[in-house]
């Protein structure tokens, strides 16, 4: 077969596996891995209840990095290449940064860019070997404009803006391509089976608008055919982006207004 070849961390639901469905769809040869394997294989049948071929299923915790290396390196036996690797595992926790454990930061890092760098340093081998490859990571919005109680989970993911924006230079000549998918909100299980004892009185139930897991995933594989380097999803995301960077002050005020009802202290 000379469908190409996709590996999703994350894939037990939300965009990771919206994005499965999408690349089985296209006719991709697909690769799933996450902790919860009978999720994986509730993924794999529904796949092929669809029509699609069946994902090869890998159970992994990609915050071991040993695991991680290891669902690459299996993922490229299997299907002998591995054209895109798509890095969505991640964790969302929210507290008052002064409330959050250190340690607990380190786990959220961990998931959301440590298993990034073994993920990447392993597809990388495999990629440069075949003659090329694309890697497309999920990041987020709050990526690039913090927001209140999310110090932690905002820090893990500026650090993978850094890695991406770095790796694209380093490792374009190699025949290596990156993108950086940037949701805003998203409506999937992280947000919604959020832990909010946390967070302070007033604290917004919601964070306002959020788009569906399928419209995320589809800038997932529009990032896998070469899209572009950034992909903002929903597109007002990179003018939010920009007034953050252009006029830091502005935005606090701005983002303080949906904070209004929030005991601060």
């Amino acid at each position: 077969m000379n469908s190409p070849v996709v590996l999703i961390t994350g894939a037990s639901s939300g965009i990771g596996r919206a994005a499965a469905r999408q690349f089985a769809a296209r006719g991709w040869r697909v690769a799933v891995a996450a902790r919860r394997k009978e999720r994986l294989d509730a993924l794999a049948a529904e796949i092929v209840a669809a029509g699609g071929a069946a994902p090869f299923v890998l159970p992994a915790d990609v915050s071991h990095p040993h695991e991680a290396r290891a669902a690459v390196a299996s993922a490229a036996d299997h299907f002998g290449r591995l054209d895109v690797l798509v890095n969505n595992a991640g964790v969302l926790r929210m507290a008052p940064f002064l409330a959050m454990p250190v340690e607990e930061m380190r786990e959220i890092f961990e998931t959301n860019f440590w298993a990034t760098v073994e993920t990447v340093r392993a597809a990388a081998g495999v990629m440069e070997k075949q003659g090329g490859g694309r890697i497309v990571q999920v990041g987020s919005g709050v990526g690039r404009r913090g927001l209140p109680f999310m110090a932690a989970y905002a820090a893990s993911k500026f650090a993978l803006l850094g890695l991406t924006e770095s790796l694209r230079l380093e490792l374009g000549p190699r025949g290596i391509s990156l993108s950086l998918v940037l949701p805003g909100g998203t409506d999937t299980e992280m947000p919604n089976n959020l832990d909010r004892s946390r967070l302070p009185p007033g604290y917004p139930q919601r964070e306002g608008y959020r788009v569906s897991a399928d419209r995320a995933a589809r800038a997932v594989v529009k990032a896998a055919l070469g899209a572009g380097p950034e992909i903002y999803v929903p597109w007002w995301v990179r003018p939010g982006a920009w007034l953050s960077s252009l006029w830091p002050s502005l935005a606090d005020r701005i983002i303080k207004k949906g904070y209004r009802t929030v005991q601060w202290k």
